[in-house]
Parts: C-alpha cells; structure tokens; sequence
C-alpha cells in the first residue's frame, strides 16, 4: 500500500498535466503576439526611412535634370509614384486658359498651341495617376506589407498652386519660419487630391530644381494601430521622422483616421 501510494504522489494526475499544457500554450501566444507586434513596428519604421530615401531621391533627380519632380501617395492604401510634371515651358506651364490669363500678361505663351506638348490638356500639369507607366518614366513604390499612408498635407504656397492650375490668394508665403509658426489648420492643406478610380491619390509634393520643395508632412500607419509621422522642410529639404505612436495620442495636423 506504502509502495502504490509513493508511485502516485511522484507522478502527475491529468488535470496538473492540463494546467501545464495550457500555460505553455499562453506563454506561446503571448510571445508570438509579441513577436508579430515587434516585426510590424518595424514594417512600419522600415517604410518611413523607404519614403525618406524616396523624398532625398526626388529632390536630388529635380536638380540634376532641371525639371520638376513630384511624390503622390494613395490615401488609405500602399502605392507611392515619383514623376515629372507635364510642364512643356517649365516656369511658364499652365494648366487652363484663366490661370494662363493671370499669369501669362502679355499673352505670349499658349500652353494649348499645337505642338506645344503631346498629351491631353486637362493632363498638362500632373498626370492622373491612373494613366501613368513605367513607359513614361514614372516611377512605382510599394510599401511594406500592412503599411498604408494615412495622410498626406502640404502647406500651399504660390508656386505649387501655380502648378496645380489653382487661383492664387496671394497670401502664400515661401518663408518657412512663417509657414511653421503659423496655425495652418485653416489652409487648405490637401489642395490637389484626385480621385481616380477608387484610389484617392493625395497632393501633390513638389520637388523644384533649386533644390527647395513643398513643406509637407506624411502619417503612415499599419494594422496594429501604430502610426510614424514625417516632416519635409521646404527651403532645405530635410526630412524629420518620428517615433512610433498610438494614433489616440496624435495631436498635429495630420489625419490618422483616413
């Protein structure tokens, strides 16, 4: 009796065998939860330094060439394209009659002319994205696996509403001190979105051959509800890149629930 009475007490009864099992199988999850959590972080880190090279790429390709260059992103989805604009006379491209009106005084140049470029008119400044190729030098980036762009701002300043056929304020400013102490939650700071299809393609960021650009601002976020933020300065083309953070605790410009 002693001795099946040992024999018990140094085994383990069936319900002790559950309880371990189902332990480990939480530790397991928990870690595979975590290790998920971590690689997503790092998707998402991984897509910022991509688009922060995309943005020094697109600065430099616009002063080597001399032409103007331009970073559009989909909203609420992956894809990024850097182009060049469709502008024919470069400083003097327009995009319809009354903008060439305003700007062109004396009415030399026609943008409509024939000769004047190949494409269709109301393409003249920016393509719509759902009509470029690679054959026509665009240029496509995918982001990294559950990485969308939530958001896309840019500060309008004369020359970007120039070159998105836009009737000027003649408020616009270029001085970026200006343009980063003032509250531009009252500008229109998505001027130029475009739908197309069932993509909405967010404005335009421009990158001009004097090496200066659009002062703008992305949020990208992915499935785990993280977000990371980054900042373009106009005049030196710096680029600023934040931590990761909950999209609760955003309190700038940005919408993180696009």
């Amino acid at each position: 009796m002693n001795k099946n009475k040992s024999c018990c007490q140094n085994g383990f009864t069936l319900i002790e065998i559950i309880i371990v099992i189902v332990i480990i199988t939480l530790v397991i999850s928990a870690s595979v939860i975590t290790i998920h959590a971590l690689v997503d972080s790092q998707r998402l880190k991984s897509a910022a330094v991509m688009i922060r090279a995309e943005i020094s790429e697109a600065r430099a390709l616009a002063m080597e060439i001399g032409q103007i260059v331009c970073i559009r992103c989909q909203i609420g989805g992956d894809e990024i394209i850097i182009d060049k604009i469709l502008d024919a006379h470069f400083t003097a491209g327009l995009s319809s009659r009354s903008t060439s009106r305003k700007y062109d005084l004396y009415n030399e140049l026609d943008p409509f002319e024939s000769g004047g470029f190949v494409g269709d008119y109301t393409d003249f400044i920016i393509k719509d994205p759902s009509n470029a190729s690679k054959n026509d030098g665009t240029r496509f980036v995918k982001l990294p696996t559950n990485v969308k762009v939530s958001d896309v701002i840019s500060i309008p300043e004369e020359r970007a509403t120039f070159y998105l056929g836009l009737t000027n304020d003649n408020n616009a400013t270029t001085d970026e001190e200006t343009l980063v102490d003032e509250n531009i939650d009252n500008r229109n700071i998505r001027l130029g979105e475009t739908s197309s299809g069932e993509k909405l393609w967010s404005t335009p960021i421009f990158f001009y051959p004097d090496g200066t650009c659009s002062t703008s601002a992305l949020l990208l976020k992915n499935n785990k509800a993280q977000c990371i933020e980054i900042r373009l300065r106009g005049i030196t083309g710096l680029t600023k890149v934040t931590e990761t953070f909950a999209p609760t605790t955003y309190i700038g410009e940005l919408d993180p629930t696009r």
